[in-house]
């Protein structure tokens, strides 16, 4: 195994940070709460959000500025955004432009949280709409499958582009204009990294597959293994010649091949640091890879963007990202005439501080009108019930979850990311921290807290997932008793709004049982549940189905990107387990 990495830790690494960046960025305002930078917009103009897990700095708040973003919403380390953060930052730039744009990386978590988000802006009647970048090309189109390709760093130059162009263009051609360029753009991005090792998260133990002697191509930027091991570290030359620049530019791989480029086309290059390269090494890569793209392909860049503009922390590694801006230039002419070549919206001045090739200017940051504020939205009271017994029950599962961390993180960085076990506890604190504040005379007001608590504490796909489920399970309790609010809560009624939590869930999520995820543990327990009303048994069924991840091959998430994942169980599916099996060791 490699060597621990050394990295310097902060107490409160995320929020110092947050408050860093606002400090030497004055013309952005930063809401500290809902963890969202935002600048000064116009009425007359589109406004660009984006956002994502937190890690990838500059990314995405370096990228609000004049020209290119109008804010950026920041999740947790490596994990989305909540609901209710997008739509706070959604609100508050509404109030000064003519409609949103969401530029959302294909990851699970963004997409969900980000495509609720602005279904629920529409119904407050803002023009909001979503574009959803993917610009890798190791997943391929056999592996990518439903979920299609992962957002790196190619997603910073749609920010620039289409938000030079909602500067010029949309007072004209609104949010349908933007969107339209938006993708004409993303059709026309590849991306392919390649890393030395994982990156260090902060806080976290630092873990790795790989040898000292290994290296992966098509690293993803959250600790995701990449296409390819290589059991020696060959030269930069060689990296890029024979493994990294095949796989965007071989018309022969049907699977990877998303893009053509003739050596006529105009070209735009980008070379991305992930991290941890030296600016030395990374402007020598510059210099190879532009060799190598005119020697074997006849391929003259005509502009070249060198940088740290998305990175995986500390990622010992680099990514090389073509786009083919005479191909999406004619796309974009065919309705837009003032467009003659997307490169006038690259050379666009901006003062986005990410952007690698000029100075911000600073300005007066914006204030922001305090009750835009999303607040947690009240439910009915509904079904009286014990408060103290399932106090009980939910502290046992809270501490049978935090034992097990260990092993879901262990199994989660083995197929996904490394983070699920951290991310599972913090749901289990937020609910045990939250006891003695959330309502507790009407389970369906309680629910409807932990919902709330438990999506704002743990982010990601997980956090909405559960956050939907249980908002479902506190619908299904008001179903089942109606508009008496002294009617108790039974077996037979809560396992109906068990059934009614399952069939919400299904409605915001494609996985179902043989997908190898949470939703395998989930369903049998639901079913069973539904049926015997025997609690232990359906933790036994639950138990069953997650050990049947083992056998599946992973389609959703971030372990579906990954090969070889059949004889690992799925680590969310095992935390599910584990939180039952503790409320289970009280009834029993």
């Amino acid at each position: 195994m490699a060597v621990e990495i050394k990295s310097f830790e902060v107490s409160d690494p995320l929020n110092a940070s947050l408050a860093g960046f606002a400090e030497i960025n004055k013309n952005l305002t930063l809401i500290p709460k809902e963890k969202v930078f935002f600048r000064t917009t116009e009425k007359d103009k589109v406004a660009l959000v984006s956002g994502g897990g937190s890690g990838h700095e500059p990314a995405h708040a370096g990228f609000v500025g004049k020209g290119c973003l109008s804010a950026a919403v920041c999740g947790d380390i490596f994990a989305s955004p909540s609901t209710k953060q997008i739509l706070n930052a959604i609100k508050v730039v509404a109030q000064n432009s003519k409609g949103v744009v969401l530029i959302v990386k294909n990851y699970t978590g963004d997409v969900l949280h980000f495509g609720l988000a602005a279904e629920r802006a529409r119904a407050l009647g803002i023009d909001c709409s979503v574009v959803v970048v993917g610009d890798d090309v190791a997943v391929g189109r056999n592996k990518g499958g439903l979920v299609g390709r992962r957002a790196l760093a190619g997603t910073v130059l749609v920010h620039k582009m289409v938000g030079a162009f909602a500067e010029k263009y949309s007072a004209r051609y609104g949010v349908e204009g933007v969107v339209k360029v938006a993708h004409a753009i993303n059709e026309n991005l590849v991306t392919i990294g390649s890393s030395l090792d994982h990156c260090k998260v902060p806080g976290r133990k630092f873990e790795t597959e790989l040898n000292g002697k290994q290296m992966e191509v098509g690293m993803g930027i959250h600790n995701e293994p990449g296409v390819q091991v290589l059991d020696s570290i060959p030269s930069v030359e060689e990296l890029v010649e024979k493994h990294m620049l095949p796989k965007l530019l071989d018309p022969k791989d049907k699977d990877r091949h998303f893009v053509e480029f003739d050596d006529s086309d105009e070209v735009v290059l980008l070379i991305n640091n992930l991290g941890g390269v030296s600016n030395f090494i990374l402007t020598a890569i510059v210099d190879v890879t532009r060799k190598y793209l005119k020697d074997n392909y006849k391929i003259v860049p005509v502009e070249t963007v060198c940088g740290t503009v998305m990175t995986s922390f500390n990622g010992n590694g680099f990514s090389i990202t073509l786009f083919n801006a005479s191909r999406a230039s004619a796309t974009i002419k065919k309705e837009i005439k003032e467009i003659d070549s997307v490169l006038e919206l690259l050379r666009e001045p901006t003062d986005a501080p990410g952007w690698p090739v000029k100075e911000p200017e600073v300005k007066k940051a914006p204030s922001f009108d305090e009750s835009l504020l999303e607040d947690v939205i009240d439910v009915q009271k509904a079904g009286a019930y014990d408060f103290a017994k399932v106090s009980e029950l939910l502290k046992a599962g809270a501490e049978q979850l935090v034992k097990s961390e260990p092993h879901i993180t262990h199994l989660d960085n083995q197929v996904g990311d490394g983070d699920c076990g951290y991310t599972l506890v913090a749901g289990a604190k937020a609910i045990t921290e939250n006891l003695n504040s959330v309502s507790s005379k009407y389970l369906s007001q309680t629910l409807a807290e932990f919902s709330d608590h438990i999506e704002s504490a743990m982010g990601g796909t997980s956090g909405g997932l559960y956050s939907i489920f249980i908002s479902g399970l506190s619908k299904g309790i008001i179903e089942e008793c109606g508009d008496d609010k002294d009617a108790q809560v039974d077996k037979q009624k809560f396992g109906r709004a068990l059934q009614t939590a399952y069939d919400t869930l299904c409605k915001y999520t494609r996985a179902r049982p043989g997908d190898s995820t949470m939703i395998d543990a989930l369903e049998p327990f639901v079913k069973e549940f539904s049926s015997s009303h025997d609690f232990h048994q359906a933790f036994l069924k639950a138990e069953k189905g997650a050990k049947s991840t083992g056998n599946l091959e992973a389609k959703f998430g971030r372990a579906s990107y990954v090969e070889d994942t059949e004889a690992i169980p799925d680590p969310g599916a095992v935390g599910l387990v584990e939180f039952l099996k503790g409320v289970d060791s009280k009834l029993n």
